[in-house]
């Protein structure tokens, strides 16, 4: 191009200039580029990283002076930028359909989408880092392209950074609003299988990503937290075949302070809090782990809580004490418990009316759970009691400890009935009439309650059997 456009254009850090008059003699390379388009933020934060380079690079924004201004912040873009707002006559007048486009003035040479070999060779700069390509997005100067270019939720699934659903993209500003000011790079540990390292910044990505308010991020942290220690065994849940997953249950007065649900739906969807806490903690597992079904994760069948579970144990409803204090925190501390289990199986219990007929319900409904015949389990089963089961034993002055007996003692087969297809050494160990408890030990059944006041459906998470888990609670800390 030997006639470089007569054009005017807004300059960010000086008053408007032409084309011809800023960058006559020398060798300039512009890049045009527009908001919308996540190829071009990439190649701005590449570019801006690379150097010093052989040509004088020139970001063209097809933006108004603030909207410029703020792509050039987020790229982190120390070089000229100038805003080309519509009509785009700079972008119509040198041909540009797509951005980014690099356009080397005064020669026949340009480099249309993110073409990191290319770039190289037309800077004499090295750009390390993948990807190496990436195509670009429409640009606002074609006739009929609407406003908005490549969409960034497309974008999010091409780069797999979903769980199948619709995600929220993590722009720098939405991480910082995430961070509240915590060090970014203050590590939570190495997650299993991939060992990616749990940064404060990677997990309020993932925060973002899943839809979060910046409020919910202290839970998030203390889930994380939880979900690393050994003793819950998380490699073991990224790779096994079984269809297991995480329930997170949030005690103490973060559940008011939150809005987390505790009542009607508890377990469904609707709330925010809800949705999107437990959803954050999979997408770290998945992303920062590299527990991906299909991938590291090698679960059959997968289940919905590979997906995420939260809920609120609603302690206003229960006649007993909640899962935190049980686990040894103060009343009004701020918890998240976490437990490796199977989805949810509903138990519907309506004709009962003492205590003993309504933990036999209970407890022969997790008899299937895992395997029909592998007696005795070694893992937690977790109870979700509804606010009317609750009641009925609490008007008979039982407490957890009692439940949890009654439930163990009722369901017991003799080891004749489990001698077939999975079951355990202990089964054929023993005499034919010998009697087999469901679970080791009376503790491996836990208790929460939760859900709307009417309703006799109660439900039971199986075990995550033979992982060796074990529960976890995590104090939440609100302080950066």
């Amino acid at each position: 191009m030997s006639v470089l456009p007569d054009v005017a254009l807004e300059r960010l850090d000086g008053p408007p200039v032409s084309i011809a008059d800023l960058f006559a003699g020398e060798r300039v390379v512009l890049v045009f580029v527009h908001g919308d388009c996540p190829t071009s933020l990439l190649a701005l934060r590449r570019l801006a990283a690379a150097g010093d380079s052989a040509a004088r690079l020139v970001c063209v924004a097809e933006e108004d002076v603030v909207g410029a201004a703020r792509l050039a912040r987020r790229a982190g873009v120390d070089f000229t930028t100038l805003a080309a707002p519509a009509p785009y006559e700079l972008s119509r007048t040198l041909g540009i359909e797509t951005v980014p486009t690099a356009v080397l003035l005064g020669a026949d040479e340009r480099i249309v989408g993110w073409d990191a070999d290319a770039y190289e060779r037309l800077l004499g700069v090295e750009l390390p880092g993948e990807p190496r390509l990436k195509p670009g997005c429409g640009a606002r100067s074609i006739e009929g392209e609407p406003a908005g270019g490549l969409d960034e939720l497309e974008d999010m699934f091409e780069r797999g950074w979903t769980d199948g659903l619709p995600v929220v993209p993590p722009t720098p500003e939405r991480v910082a609003a995430m961070l509240g000011g915590r060090d970014p790079d203050r590590s939570l540990g190495r997650v299993p299988p991939a060992h990616g390292e749990a940064t404060l910044e990677r997990v309020a990505s993932c925060a973002v990503l899943a839809g979060c308010r910046p409020a919910y991020f202290p839970v998030v942290v203390a889930a994380v937290e939880a979900a690393l220690e050994p003793a819950f065994n998380p490699h073991g849940l990224a790779v096994t075949t079984q269809p297991a997953g995480v329930v997170a249950v949030v005690n103490g007065p973060a559940r008011e302070r939150l809005g987390l649900n505790g009542g009607i739906g508890a377990l469904g969807p609707g709330n925010r809090a809800n949705a999107t806490i437990g959803r954050a903690l999979r997408l770290v597992l998945t992303l920062t782990g590299g527990a991906a079904p299909g991938a590291l994760d090698r679960s059959t069948l997968g289940s919905p809580l590979k997906v995420g579970v939260c809920f609120a144990e609603n302690e206003e409803a229960s006649p007993w004490q909640p899962l935190h204090v049980e686990h040894g925190f103060d009343a009004d501390a701020s918890t998240v418990t976490l437990v490796a289990a199977d989805a949810p199986l509903s138990i519907s219990e309506h004709r009962s009316r003492t205590p003993e007929e309504l933990a036999a319900t209970l407890g022969w409904a997790a008899a299937a759970t895992w395997s029909p015949f592998w007696w005795p389990m070694d893992d937690t089963s977790l109870y979700v009691v509804c606010p009317e089961h609750s009641a009925l034993f609490a008007a008979a002055g039982w407490s957890k400890e009692r439940l949890r007996e009654a439930i163990y003692e009722a369901v017991v087969r003799p080891a004749r009935e489990l001698q077939r297809g999975e079951t355990t050494p202990t089964v054929w160990a023993s005499g034919p009439d010998e009697l087999i408890h469901k679970w080791t030990d009376p503790e491996k059944i836990q208790f929460v309650v939760a859900g709307g006041e009417a309703g006799r459906f109660s439900a039971v998470f199986g075990p995550c059997d033979g992982m060796g888990t074990r529960p976890i609670t995590k104090e939440i800390s609100w302080s950066t």
